[in-house]
């Protein structure tokens, strides 16, 4: 019998040149050189919590300008888009009806006033004849009675005087508060009337100016459980008992100018939505912010004693957009490196839970802990479990407005007088 041993021999030397490829593979990684990286090392510090909430611009006040008597409108006074100061004229309707019922008015008190005269010397009269019997009691009785309903005559002339005079004042439209007003939906020569549904005009009081925003309910009640610490019942119950600064930002990302301050929380909720209305205010010395813009608002919430901010460039997502960042592990805390002399460390992945943005950072609320060293420089070279060259260690720039300790560092006073001089005196 013989045996093909060809075969045999082929499949042995294909094991033995994949041996030498998996060796030399393995020796490849263990020649792989250490990355350079560059660290951030997280510490947990308080930070002021802001919540961004969308929002629209409301006018502070607002107010319909309408005819309140029937006539034709002579002349329109102001400009339309111009700034009109309370009491300012701003129609005049065609008033020679209502002069003509002025003037007969003041003809009939005239005439009133003459009836009681005459009335009242016939009744003094009458009273003394009275007195000496000289008439009967009934016609004393029917001369006080005439003099009476003379004085009721002359209080109904004086009444119908005052109303022709509150008509004829009332050809003159006046602007009810001081603002900016729109333009006219009628011109001259238009038949308006005291009943009419149209308004005239509108005027927007801007500065300051109104800001409802919206936020859900669950981020209301948690802020306000994390501020009732340490609150008496009595402070607790009151939901308008607020120094909140806000800060406004445009739809461009822009920041205003201007510090708000919230003026109050509704008391309702929105059954549809679950979220909660609060209105702030900002001083609008400029014009800048008009009725009806979309905003976005930064109202101040609370603050986390123990926040963990890292940059947000050190973040990466996998596949399925699961936020992850590289530590370098084995690092000694406050220990000094270089390019000359890094320090030895390994790459571990760690997957987080992302808050807020801060500036150009995330808050982490799950993942890290105090004292870990992220990966900001060369992250793209790193794999998990790699070996590690840290040359730098960097410090995370935290804004100032979102820093409680920077923030704090400032008298309650002196913060008080700085959100009341923005707001125009209106805090």
């Amino acid at each position: 019998m013989c045996f093909n041993f060809k075969p045999i021999l082929m499949c042995g030397v294909a094991l033995l040149a994949l041996t030498a490829c998996g060796d030399s593979n393995n020796q490849q990684e263990r020649q792989r050189p250490a990355t350079a990286v560059g660290v951030v090392n997280v510490k947990a510090r308080p930070v002021i919590l802001y919540s961004e909430m969308p929002g629209r611009t409301l006018a502070y006040e607002t107010a319909e300008v309408r005819p309140e008597v029937t006539g034709i409108i002579r002349e329109r006074v102001y400009q339309e888009g111009a700034f009109v100061n309370k009491g300012d004229v701003l129609y005049h309707i065609d008033d020679e009806m209502y002069k003509a019922s002025y003037e007969g008015a003041k003809a009939n008190l005239a005439k009133a006033e003459a009836a009681v005269t005459l009335t009242q010397l016939k009744e003094r009269r009458m009273s003394e004849l009275r007195k000496k019997n000289a008439i009967s009691q009934q016609d004393y009785d029917e001369a006080r009675a005439s003099y009476l309903q003379a004085n009721a005559d002359l209080q109904s002339a004086k009444a119908a005087v005052q109303t022709a005079k509150i008509n004829l004042d009332r050809t003159e439209i006046s602007a009810p508060l001081s603002g900016l007003i729109s333009k006219s939906s009628v011109s001259v020569g238009t038949l308006v009337s005291n009943n009419q549904m149209t308004a005239l005009a509108t005027i927007y009081q801007i500065d300051p100016m109104n800001v409802d925003l919206t936020e859900s309910v669950e981020k209301l009640v948690k802020a306000k459980r994390q501020n009732d610490l340490g609150a008496d019942e009595e402070a607790s119950r009151n939901l308008q008992n607020l120094n909140v600064p806000v800060k406004l930002l445009f739809d461009d990302g822009k920041e205003y100018s201007q510090v708000g301050k919230l003026e109050f929380v509704d008391v309702g909720v929105d059954v549809n939505t679950s979220t909660m209305t609060l209105r702030a205010s900002f001083a609008n010395p400029k014009y800048h912010l008009m009725p009806g813009m979309f905003v976005r608002a930064k109202v101040q919430i609370g603050v986390d004693e123990y926040a963990l901010l890292i940059p947000q460039k050190a973040v990466l997502r996998d596949n399925r957009g699961n936020a992850y960042v590289f530590i370098a592990e084995g690092l000694s805390p406050n220990q000094a490196v270089s390019e000359e002399a890094p320090a030895k460390a390994k790459s571990v992945r760690k997957f987080v839970t992302l808050g807020d943005t801060y500036g150009e950072n995330w808050l982490v609320t799950e993942g890290l802990k105090d004292g870990d060293s992220v990966i900001l420089e060369g992250i793209q070279k790193v794999t998990d479990n790699g070996d590690l060259n840290v040359i730098k260690i960097n410090d995370i720039n935290i804004p100032k407005d979102a820093d409680y300790l920077v923030e704090n560092s400032m008298k309650k006073n002196e913060i008080a007088a700085t959100v009341a001089e923005s707001t125009g005196g209106n805090a």
